[in-house]
């Protein structure tokens, strides 16, 4: 079976059982920097078609840093737009899962979050901490943790057609991520993203809403190893659907992609479970 040697490496395709170590970002990132130029001037000349060039090394490694980094790792998680500050304090787990094509290994991410409505601005800050599991004996685990920063830029209410409230609304948040290779290779990847949240809700009874949101947006991403670097920009998209069961217990599904040519659709789910005092400023 081929394997990648943890999830930090750039996509492609190893030799059937061949032995993996921590250092493979490196010698990855070697062989597709050999190849990169002379792929590009073959499709300046017309030889190679256009889509063959698209994973160039930059794009490569803003694609590992940002699928390393909670922003790329993790779904989102829906959210009612004109509803944010009314969570004060909310605790998060998440979980997602992919792999980039037939020959990979799965890739598992498990994270907690931490959101807290500021109280000014419509915002709230979020913090990340998240482990990526690859399921290869002799792969490396990664250690990731992120920051992100949303505000609320517009919503507006009204009621629905049965007379229930819905609410839409757009957001921005910013989000800062790093992680590090726990198998002592030395790797590192880190990223800043800026994505529009989009969302609509419907409230389905007292307590409970049911939220949909799409989250595109662009990311840039680093990854680096003791004697070689590479970092780009990518255009990213995540989406969601949310249920609040009751006013404090949510679960999400959600997908997200960090888009790249032949790259993968992460899945993912959460369970949220908010504390404290419900301070909605839902009218």
């Amino acid at each position: 079976m081929r394997r990648r040697a943890h999830a930090g490496i750039v996509p492609g395709n190893r030799g059937i059982d061949e032995p993996t170590h921590p250092d493979l970002v490196t010698r990855r990132f070697k062989r597709r920097l050999a190849t990169a130029v002379p792929v590009l001037v073959l499709v300046l000349l017309g030889v190679a078609p256009l889509d063959a060039a698209a994973q160039s090394a930059r794009q490569l490694g803003a694609w590992d840093g940002l699928v390393l980094s909670p922003v790329g790792a993790l779904a989102p998680i829906a959210r009612d737009q004109g509803d944010t500050v009314s969570r004060v304090n909310e605790l998060s787990l998440r979980y997602g899962r992919w792999r980039y094509d037939e020959d990979d290994v799965e890739h598992d991410n498990v994270g907690l979050t931490w959101s807290h409505g500021l109280g000014f601005a419509r915002a709230q800050l979020a913090i990340t901490g998240a482990y990526v599991l690859v399921e290869c004996p002799t792969c490396s685990a990664w250690a990731m943790g992120g920051v992100d920063l949303q505000s609320t830029l517009w919503s507006r209410s009204f009621a629905g057609a049965n007379g229930r409230p819905i609410s839409t609304g757009v957001g921005v948040r910013v989000s800062f991520g790093a992680s590090h290779d726990l198998g002592g290779g030395g790797s590192t990847a880190a990223s800043a993203a800026v994505t529009l949240p989009i969302g609509i809700a419907l409230s389905l009874r007292k307590s409970s809403v049911l939220c949909a949101s799409i989250v595109p947006g662009f990311g840039f991403g680093r990854i680096s190893s003791a004697d070689l670097a590479e970092s780009g920009v990518l255009p990213m998209v995540g989406a969601a659907v949310a249920w609040t069961i009751t006013s404090r217990i949510g679960v999400d599904l959600g997908v997200q992609r960090v888009i790249i040519a032949g790259g993968p659709t992460q899945v993912g789910a959460a369970f949220s479970l908010k504390l404290g005092s419900d301070r909605s400023s839902r009218p």
